[in-house]
């Protein structure tokens, strides 16, 4: 009897998991590069399955298990060692192989790729795996998978095709005799599980040269060991040896009964060239591991269960192996058409992380086409802190949560009132019903309800301000408040500061200059508006006076919100009129400047020195020192500005750079150092606006020049920085100035 050698084709068995490594790999590795990377699939020894062949009966079917090779989310990158199992799960007979993924940018590209030269050009490398060499020592090489496929990332679609290359042999090998059960051939059952047994020890101490072997059976061996498993590169030893039954082995994914393996396919190529005196050859099809591994069970009933065949097979001869021997293996569908496949996951996948790898598309494809340098892992993982909760602050989250940030804390006192969700995007009608609900709480579950990875927190608080007298039953309350407060800056990365009142970002500008965080600080007016970054004291600078002007020894530290002021901030709350209430700006303006606030912090987060960057050479105002440029400094979105103003009248937007004042009531050395002498008592005094306090004398300050008494216009911060000093100067230099009306000047006066 002698008829063609015909194998069982792979289907390919993909873990859903698979495709979300397949998305990641495009997101974060491949963008748009389509070069061929590598994936690791495996397939494992044939076996059926025992299913009872009705309710009622008590006998029971096995059924075929196709010929499967896998691949998995666990299977990205380098080959884990060719032979071994993909996972603890599977069984002792899995084979690792690689496998090559072109992954297209289009839909189009997909279809209109050139399949054939793909097959050829893997084909070509088996060749050349087998003519040197490399096949025998590791024989998975023999067996490498492609994988054609576009990711339809916004609708969650994957168009794959899956190709196992094979050399087609011409003319075809051929079968002998019928395919014989092992059963039938080796002794006893007890043989069966002592070949299960070598296969094992062989795998693991030649872990590449598992999958195919050299196998000789010797039913009265001395040793009692039945078989014994040698690399390919022993075959000459095995076969000449004269000893037992010699014969081919590989593991056989097929559980057909007459039938091989698609592997069987490239290895018998591998024994046309390598050993060409080979007309006729005895293959061991080592299948079923899993079955004789299942648990106690008689000898008897081993040998009857096993799936392992034996074929033998007349081998083509061949004189050579050229490049361009015909390669097949493309897979087919169940109707055996060649056509590809798609899996939609859409309707399977998780909402919430369909939304996430959405946010992550939108944001990788700057990094594709515009900027592959962006560290958007670095904004990502970004803290940000806001106080305020309004305007600013919901459009602040908003553009925050377009950048992927994932953790945003608002502070915030108020309740969202009826005049609030026209103009503040994160609240609606409802929000403002029986009295509003808390601000800062609903702001967060509306940015959780918009996103829910998002991290999103709301802190009811009221900040405690300087002016704002505390009464001693409120000091406690007060103390609490400006420990929450530290720990709240203290735990996030960025501040910003988004409420309706000087005052109010006082006491965060003073902790965020303390704990070294970037500070980011937006005011609105009618038309016009500013969005600035806080300077930032050198990690090796403790806050003194000498190297204010300089810290990093290059470049002026930036100076704050306070540090143009010349007055102290006091109490701009009390007695304000309806007008003065509300925050009266054009409806356009809080989004363009919370829009810049968000991209001044992400200029700032991918500069290589984060929030001690100078600024880039700008425009500044009258007396103030130029911005310096930066061209030794490497940063995608170059240098970040210090201070950026926009006027709505005439759509005019400068760069402003202004030096920190060493007499700043917020961020200036003798501030920060009261603070960290006497914490919550410096605190109460500026609060209150005390000089002398017989409860905390130790916190009292020296008045310049020797004055015994400070007027009370003069607040405390005021007095404690010099500002009260430079007040009094001035007034001493204005009033040794004699002013007179020159005769014809019509009423204006002039300076003698």
């Amino acid at each position: 009897m002698s008829e063609v050698l015909r194998f069982e084709a792979f289907s390919s068995m993909v873990e859903p998991e698979f495709w979300a490594g397949l998305a990641h790999h495009k997101l974060h590795s491949a963008r748009l590069d389509t070069a061929r990377a590598t994936v690791q699939g495996d397939f494992a020894g044939g076996r059926r399955h025992a299913a009872r062949t009705s309710a009622a009966a008590a006998g029971t079917q096995r059924f075929a298990v196709p010929a499967r090779l896998r691949v998995s989310q666990g299977t990205w990158g380098e080959a884990r060692g060719n032979g071994a199992a993909s996972d603890a799960q599977q069984p002792g007979t899995a084979v690792s192989v690689s496998g090559h993924l072109y992954n297209t940018n289009t839909i189009e590209e997909f279809k209109k790729h050139d399949k054939g030269s793909l097959l050829r050009c893997v084909g070509a490398e088996i060749l050349d795996a087998i003519r040197s060499g490399e096949a025998t020592r590791t024989p998975a090489l023999l067996w490498p998978f492609l994988l054609l496929s576009f990711a339809d990332l916004k609708r969650y679609r994957f168009y794959h095709w899956f190709a196992f290359p094979a050399v087609t042999a011409d003319p075809p090998d051929l079968v002998v005799e019928a395919p014989m059960p092992l059963g039938e051939l080796v002794a006893a059952g007890r043989d069966l599980g002592q070949l299960l047994a070598a296969y094992l020890a062989f795998s693991c101490q030649h872990e590449r040269a598992a999958g195919a072997f050299v196998v000789r059976y010797c039913a009265d061996a001395r040793d009692g060991s039945s078989w014994e498993l040698c690399p390919l590169s022993e075959w000459d030893s095995v076969f000449g040896s004269g000893r037992g039954e010699a014969m081919l082995g590989f593991v056989d994914p097929s559980s057909h009964s007459s039938r091989p393996g698609w592997p069987l396919r490239n290895l018998l190529a591998w024994l046309r060239y390598c050993h060409p005196e080979v007309a006729r050859v005895r293959v061991l099809c080592f299948r079923d591991a899993v079955l004789a591994l299942g648990g106690p069970r008689e000898h008897a009933s081993l040998a009857q269960q096993c799936e392992s065949i034996v074929l033998s097979v007349e081998v083509t001869a061949a004189a050579d192996l050229k490049a361009e021997c015909q390669i097949s293996g493309w897979e087919r569908n169940d109707k055996q058409q060649l056509v590809p496949r798609m899996v939609n996951l859409s309707s399977t996948m998780d909402p919430v992380r369909l939304a996430e790898s959405a946010l992550d598309l939108n944001l990788q494809l700057m990094r594709w086409r515009l900027a592959p340098s962006i560290d958007l892992a670095r904004i990502a993982g970004t803290r940000a802190l806001l106080v305020g909760a309004g305007t600013l602050g919901a459009y602040v989250a908003r553009a925050l949560l377009a950048w992927g940030v994932r953790k945003i804390t608002f502070v915030d006192n108020g309740r969202v009132s009826f005049s609030n969700p026209a103009r503040q995007p994160l609240y609606e009608f409802a929000d403002s019903l029986d009295g509003g609900k808390p601000k800062a709480e609903a702001a967060a579950v509306s940015l959780r309800r918009i996103f829910p990875n998002v991290d999103a927190q709301g802190v009811n608080m009221s900040i405690p301000m300087p002016g704002h007298a505390i009464s001693p039953a409120e000091v406690e309350s007060t103390r609490a408040a400006v420990e929450q407060l530290d720990e709240l800056v203290t735990g996030h990365d960025t501040v910003f500061l988004l409420t309706d009142s000087r005052e109010s970002r006082w006491l965060p500008t003073v902790l965020g200059t303390l704990r070294r965080k970037v500070v980011v600080c937006v005011a609105l007016g009618f038309d016009s508006f500013v969005a600035m970054r806080h300077g930032i004291y050198a990690p090796d600078d403790d806050f003194g006076a000498a190297a204010q002007a300089a810290p990093d020894g290059r470049h002026p530290r930036l100076g704050c919100y306070f540090c143009n002021d010349v007055v102290a901030p006091t109490d701009s709350l009390t007695d304000r009129t309806l007008d003065q209430q509300c925050t009266v700006t054009r409806p356009g303006l809080a989004p363009i400047a919370s829009g810049t606030a968000v991209e001044l912090l992400a200029t700032i987060l991918q500069h290589p020195r984060g929030g001690l960057a100078p600024p880039p050479a700008a425009q500044s105002l009258p007396g103030q020192p130029a911005g310096v440029d930066d061209d030794d400094e490497d940063s995608v979105f170059g240098a970040p500005a210090h201070q950026i103003r926009g006027y709505l009248a005439g759509f005019r937007q400068h760069a402003i750079v202004g030096q920190a004042s060493d007499m700043c009531t917020a961020c200036s050395p003798s501030v920060i150092d009261a603070y960290r002498q006497h914490g919550f008592e410096f605190l109460l005094r500026a609060f209150n606006n005390v000089l002398v306090d017989e409860a905390t004398p130790h916190c009292a300050v020296e008045v310049a020049d020797g004055g015994a008494n400070v007027p009370a216009d003069y607040s405390y911060l005021e007095t404690l920085t010099g500002l009260a000093a430079l007040h009094r100067q001035t007034d001493r230099v204005l009033e040794d100035i004699e002013w007179s009306e020159s005769e014809g000047s019509d009423g204006v006066f002039e300076e003698l």
